[in-house]
């Protein structure tokens, strides 16, 4: 069945979910487990402790607790740090919280801080009512009706409600939503269970087939994009911020009044809401939070998404749901133990702490002390074994040669190169060419050879070195990854069709060579024919492009003999096609070309363009 704000099995009898309920049924059996913890976390305290010493050694006060504490003796140290006193003080001092007193603490209960402290340990909460209710997803609130457990989303509770009640469920639901996403806006007020205004728009700001919006584009570091779209784009950007702030504006009155502010945005636009003359400022506690996904703005979602904000989700009988609150917090548990044991049987973790020698001579002073302890670095050290060096005989300089060569091309001086070496170091040189990490992206000489376009040293080290075409980088890419044009994937691929029988051929990522089909004689025939056909259309237009350069070549042998003819010479010539009975030849008075339908003119002469009408008149002024 599903449920709503709206039914009215809710109008009364609700109550708010307890987690203490749970926790008092627990409280017997958890105290021998919190023994049991606490136990096993003592000694994983002691590397803690030995550094704790070592930063107080000049000085006679616990920085935690604020106690006087006597640290020349040993035993006086581990039970003041071991102390529950000690460690409540260190758990309310990392929640920002004031320390107890000696005094204080002795003057609260047992029950106030000793499960707390227990469970701090190994990173769980403090009591069992905070601990219950972190079980809990932290975006639901959860209330009991009839023995049974329902939730409704924490963000439609009012500014003065902690819990649900049955005034949650008597009043309507008021809000404003806000859906805003790319080029799309919607906006609407819900007032008395029914929507009065709304509005949605769309424009024109997000990148074609990149997404994001052009002014997120512009601020990522590569400048600002100069393309007639990117300006439409900024433009619209712009009026769609100012129009979402006119539209604030003018639900203004509406706005101040409605208890609960829905925004679904991204975060660079949020203070466009806020920007606006609306009386809504960045913190107003009526905002909310969208608590699932929402698709495109528009007046449709709105609906929608007011109709999911009123969702009630039912999660069964108040036994079944604390049953189930208690195998997580036991999964949980068992997690912490599995975690501290874990650590205890890797020899738990060292904290070292470096100084300067200086420092540490003048540590009676308790200002050079504080000063010391900005200075301190802590790092983590786990146990581990030192890999010995490999290919102790191979110098670094010969190192380096060899990989230039290789990026170089050069492979008959990469060969001299290894042959230069001892007959017992080749091996190894061998052996380093296989197998070799280069940093910083571990990769093979394979890698740098096919990366840098080095055919021949790419050959020598598949043919000749026989180095693994399927070994990865640091990116878990094998050398074919590497290629960059076709010419070195044809290697990988001779390379794959000469050895096909050897190895996995699917790790290295070299595609499988295309099989040759057995054609029939009439196939043959079609083929032959094709290729005839295809051969004569080259022909043919090999043959055009050779008769439009020679006119070419001739209209340009014409156009350059015209303008230098002088004026007399070009007068005899048209008067002589007229007299033969040819048509005028119209060509541009200044450069020679033929004109156009419509040329320009100026006294008795043509031109082609204005430019030439330029040119003419200032030889000719």
């Amino acid at each position: 069945m599903v449920y709503t704000l709206k039914n009215l099995e809710f109008m009364q009898g609700v109550e708010p979910f307890r987690a203490e309920e749970q926790g008092a049924e627990l409280k017997e059996n958890e105290e021998e487990e919190n023994q049991m913890i606490s136990a096993e976390t003592d000694a994983g305290m002691s590397l803690m402790l030995e550094w704790k010493m070592r930063l107080s050694e000049d000085s006679d006060m616990c920085t935690t607790c604020n106690c006087p504490v006597d640290f020349g003796d040993r035993s006086v140290i581990l039970e003041h740090y071991q102390s529950l006193f000690h460690r409540t003080n260190t758990l309310r001092k990392a929640k920002n919280q004031p320390v107890y007193t000696e005094e204080d603490f002795e003057g609260t209960e047992k029950d106030e801080h000793d499960l707390s402290t227990t469970h701090a340990i190994i990173g769980l909460e403090s009591d069992d009512e905070e601990f219950d209710a972190l079980l809990l997803p932290a975006n639901r609130s959860f209330f009991v009706k009839d023995e049974r457990v329902f939730s409704v989303p924490r963000n439609i509770l009012h500014i003065d409600e902690s819990e649900v009640s049955s005034t949650t469920f008597l009043r309507p639901f008021d809000c404003a939503i806000f859906l805003w996403n790319g080029g799309h806006f919607a906006a609407a007020m819900f007032e008395n269970d029914r929507m009065t205004v709304q509005k949605s728009f769309h424009r024109y700001v997000a990148r074609a087939k990149q997404g994001g919006v052009q002014s997120q584009h512009d601020s990522g570091g590569k400048g600002a994009a100069k393309s007639a779209g990117a300006q439409l784009r900024r433009y619209n950007e712009q009026k769609m911020k100012e129009e979402i702030q006119q539209i604030m504006s003018s639900w203004k009155p509406r706005l101040q009044k409605t208890p609960l502010l829905f925004i679904r945005c991204a975060a660079y636009h949020r203070n466009v809401f806020f920007d606006a003359d609306a009386g809504i400022e960045s913190r107003d506690t009526r905002i909310r939070t969208i608590p699932f996904e929402t698709k495109r703005p528009n007046i449709e979602e709105i609906e929608e998404t007011w109709r999911r904000l009123q969702h009630v989700s039912e999660h069964g009988t108040s036994s079944e749901f604390k049953e189930e609150m208690r195998e997580v917090r036991e999964k949980r548990k068992r997690l912490a133990r599995k975690v501290a044991g874990k650590k205890r049987k890797d020899g738990g973790m060292q904290m070292i702490c470096e100084w300067s020698e200086d420092e540490e001579e003048n540590g009676e002073n308790q200002g050079k002390r504080e000063k010391r302890m900005h200075h301190i670095k802590v790092r983590t050290i786990r146990k581990s074994e030192d890999t010995p060096v490999q290919w102790p005989q191979l110098d670094d300089e010969w190192r380096q040669k060899t990989y230039n060569l290789i990026r170089q091309d050069d492979v008959d001086t990469l060969k001299q190169h290894i042959q230069n070496l001892n007959e017992d170091v080749i091996p190894d040189a061998i052996d380093y060419l296989k197998t070799a990490k280069i940093p910083p992206n571990r990769s093979t000489f394979l890698h740098v050879s096919a990366a840098s376009g080095s055919k021949k040293c790419l050959k020598y080290l598949l043919d000749d070195i026989r180095c693994d075409s399927g070994a990865k980088d640091g990116a878990g890419l094998p050398p074919y990854s590497s290629c960059p044009n076709s010419e070195i994937k044809s290697i990988f691929i001779d390379y794959r069709v000469e050895n096909e029988s050897v190895g996995n051929w699917g790790r290295t990522h070299i595609p499988e060579p295309k099989k040759k089909v057995e054609l029939t004689e009439e196939q043959e025939k079609e083929q032959a024919e094709r290729k005839k056909e295809k051969k004569m259309r080259q022909k043919e237009k090999e043959k055009t492009k050779k008769e439009e350069a020679r006119k070419e070549a001739e209209e340009a042998a014409e156009r350059e003999k015209y303008v230098k003819m002088s004026e007399r010479e070009k007068r005899a010539m048209a008067v002589d096609r007229r007299l033969a009975g040819l048509p005028p030849v119209m060509r541009c008075h200044q450069c020679g070309t033929l004109l156009p339908p419509t040329p320009f003119q100026y006294s008795h002469f043509n031109f082609c363009t204005t430019s030439c009408v330029a040119e003419h008149r200032k030889a000719n002024p």
